[in-house]
């Protein structure tokens, strides 16, 4: 189930990357949904990563760079084909962690991939910091707004894991394990991104139950795709903060109290 691309460069540091959305792999849904996929070309179209001119330029970690691709579609790294499938995922990401003795690992990613990171940040006993931009904190709901047709290839009409997966940051067993206890949760969004509101509600959630976390706003009035791709210097920078385990610090970047941060032009 796990599969994707593995650089290393002798680091006991591993940045996990979550894929975002493809439009090229979104607008094959419509072929897995009559039975005309070409799978060999949908696979194909998942090996082209994103992230990957920062991963190649900072060597002071290796990286996992994962698909969410496990049969028909994608699944935003919850479920496959109408199932669930993150505990099976979490599993072997373990696994995996353990085979190369990795002593500090960073999930991370944006919008779709930005809830992959958070989904193991909860899950993973080995994460030790979530950096996720502008995630779906509630998977349901966004593509019953956003993806409508294409929610067929997603859910094969199983109502019951719509509702398990929309309510999956806010259900207890899920923080059972307490393994989301040593992790540091770092959120980055925009007053206009399409689940600000639900980012803030994961927020306070996990400050409840004893989390760590660090909240980064972009005061400006960008929506969803512009707050990520209009600010990769930042993003890279905070990266590298993360996994050196220092402040946060950009010229852009004040920090407003111990878990806030504001980036302004």
């Amino acid at each position: 189930m796990l599969h994707g691309r593995h650089l290393k460069n002798g680091s006991k540091h591993l940045i996990i990357v979550f894929q975002s959305v493809s439009k090229n792999i979104l607008g094959e849904i419509a072929s897995v949904l009559d039975g005309t996929a070409d799978h060999a070309k949908i696979k194909k179209l998942h090996e082209r990563y994103n992230w990957m001119n920062f991963c190649m330029d900072y060597k002071e970690s290796d990286y996992l760079f994962v698909q969410d691709y496990f049969s028909d579609s994608y699944g935003w790294y919850l479920f496959d084909g109408g199932k669930a499938i993150y505990n099976e995922l979490n599993q072997e990401l373990e696994r995996f962690i353990e085979r190369y003795d990795y002593e500090k690992v960073i999930a991370f990613g944006s919008s779709k991939g930005g809830t992959g990171a958070l989904v193991y940040g909860v899950l993973n006993r080995y994460i030790t910091d979530v950096f996720s931009l502008v995630p779906q904190v509630k998977v349901s709901s966004f593509i019953n707004r956003y993806h409508p047709a294409e929610k067929e290839a997603f859910y094969r009409g199983n109502v019951a894991l719509e509702d398990e997966l929309d309510n999956f940051f806010f259900e207890p067993k899920n923080y059972e394990s307490e393994a989301f206890l040593h992790t540091h949760f770092y959120f980055y969004t925009g007053k206009n991104d399409m689940q600000f509101n639900e980012l803030i509600l994961l927020k306070e959630r996990l400050c409840e139950i004893g989390a760590k976390t660090s909240i980064i706003f972009n005061t400006e009035k960008k929506t969803h795709s512009p707050l990520v791709t209009e600010h990769t210097a930042f993003i890279y920078q905070t990266l590298k903060n993360i996994d050196a385990g220092q402040e946060l610090q950009f010229n852009e970047l004040t920090k407003l109290s111990n878990d806030t941060y504001v980036l302004m032009n």
